[in-house]
């Protein structure tokens, strides 16, 4: 086969174009440190790759949403602590009260307390998180109860079974195929007897129980102060089955979002596994390359310079 120059001259071009090219990919894995740029440079692991990143996005969204479904419990929690608070002062009070040795300036004193603690459990009863109110079940844009302490709207406009409960139960979703109830609704902390039907004009019990005590100690009834410890007492059991329920919430929301967030560790290792360089191995990679460059140049230097005209002299 006859080999012209011409032939020569277009293999050696064709040569330095695979070399070039096999220069710039290499050059351009090491100065970004990844080994996959484009779905032809590892179709199989660019797969992996992108089932890692939807994975890890996932996680990211769950893990938000645990975040502000813990926000919302612990604020549940903060609100129940207090009203536990305020109740044992209203028992103490009542104790003092009903030992029948007060003077009247004493009593009216106690009863003014027992107003304000009265006043202080119907703000409790809003407390709201991120403009919402916590206790009013899915009516969160409508505060719980109005400043007489009568029940805002219906919450539970049947009997407070497991049924109608769940109509008013929010529910964060913390994983695949994992939800988490959020909500404590208020007639689970200001009413003691269920079943019970609540609909908006009703006063909470614990409000009515209070201005009960009001009028007892405006006439400074001490027989009847103290026949209301017992039931101070179940409203104190109640407000503590209620804590002990939402601490055991926040105890689990905390687990997701440390399981979320060892999850994305794993995730990010597998994912630097499959995309990330050698860098040392690379760098190696690139000075061959840079040398077989430089090699193929001066070689086809040598073949482009000589032609028939150089000795028509």
């Amino acid at each position: 086969m006859r080999v012209t120059n011409n032939m020569m001259i277009s293999n050696m071009t064709r040569n330095l174009q695979t070399n070039i090219r096999r220069l710039n990919k290499t050059q351009l894995t090491y100065n970004t440190g990844k080994r996959i740029h484009r779905p032809s440079d590892d179709p199989v692991g660019i797969t992996r790759s992108l089932k890692i990143r939807s994975d890890i996005s996932e996680l990211s969204q769950f893990k938000k949403n645990t975040e502000d479904a813990l926000s919302w419990v612990e604020s549940t929690e903060q609100a129940i602590i207090g009203y536990s608070d305020l109740l044992t002062k209203l028992r103490e009070l009542t104790v003092q009260a009903a030992n029948g040795a007060l003077t009247e300036k004493e009593t009216q004193k106690i009863k003014n307390e027992v107003s304000q603690i009265k006043e202080q459990i119907i703000s409790q009863g809003n407390t709201s998180y991120s403009g919402n109110y916590i206790f009013s079940g899915k009516n969160t844009d409508e505060k719980l109860l109005n400043d007489d302490g009568t029940y805002n709207t219906s919450i539970d406009p049947k009997q407070l079974d497991s049924t109608t409960k769940e109509e008013h139960l929010i529910e964060y979703q913390v994983g695949i195929s994992e939800k988490m109830n959020i909500n404590t609704i208020g007639i689970d902390v200001f009413e003691i007897n269920h079943p019970v039907t609540i609909s908006g004009g009703d006063k909470a019990s614990i409000v009515g129980f209070i201005e009960d005590m009001e009028l007892e100690l405006e006439v400074g009834d001490s027989k009847a102060l103290s026949d209301r410890l017992e039931g101070l007492d179940q409203y104190i059991d109640k407000a503590v089955t209620a804590r002990g329920d939402i601490g055991a919430r926040v105890n689990r929301l905390e687990l997701i979002v440390n399981r979320a967030e060892d999850d994305t560790i794993n995730l990010r290792d597998r994912q630097s596994k499959l995309e990330d360089a050698d860098l040392a191995e690379t760098a190696i990679q690139l000075m061959n390359e840079e040398n077989v460059y430089r090699s193929a140049l001066s070689v086809g230097a040598r073949i482009i310079q000589p032609t028939l005209l150089d000795f028509l002299r």
